[in-house]
């Protein structure tokens, strides 16, 4: 699956009700990997996770020097 062009996967795990999700992130791809109790609650951590690493990626807005 795909989220804000970030590539990731939610699995069936080997126990019931566990669901895995795994992401690649960042510059340096780094895997983040998340277990949760339904494949909508994975869904949501990843995706949020996404969006943590996308925020933090921003830059920060710099305002134009007032000229004297």
């Amino acid at each position: 699956m795909e989220y804000r062009g970030v590539e990731y996967t939610v699995v069936q795990g080997i126990e019931r009700g566990i669901w895995k999700s795994t992401a690649l992130l960042g510059e340096p791809k780094i895997i983040k990997v998340g277990q949760a109790k339904t494949k909508r609650d994975a869904v949501v951590a990843v995706e949020c996770a996404i969006e943590k690493v996308l925020a933090r990626k921003k830059l920060p807005i710099v305002l134009p020097r007032p000229s004297d």
